[in-house]
């Protein structure tokens, strides 16, 4: 079942952008992503994230986000992230 991630970060774009590129995000999809999309409020990061099932999800948190976080020199303090089941998703 498809799910939506959504995180809040305390750091602002600067440290999103330098994750990102550790990642490789741009170019190199992780499999099971659907839609990844990412603003700053308020000095935070948001992220919004579709994705195949929980699984991938997890996945791609302990193979590609973690590393790449760590490489960066940021931490997990002060994250929230809310995992819902999306009973409904459509896509052009």
């Amino acid at each position: 079942m498809p799910i939506l991630r959504l995180v809040r970060r305390p750091d602002g774009g600067d440290v999103y952008r330098a994750v990102v590129e550790e990642m490789k995000l741009h170019s190199r999809h992780p499999l099971g992503l659907i839609m990844h999309g990412a603003s700053e409020v308020d000095g935070r990061t948001q992220i919004a994230q579709v994705w195949e099932s929980i699984e991938y999800a997890e996945r791609f948190e302990e193979e590609i986000l973690a590393p790449a976080l760590k490489a960066a020199g940021v931490g997990l303090e002060d994250v929230e992230v809310t995992v819902l089941e999306l009973h409904d998703l459509v896509t052009p």
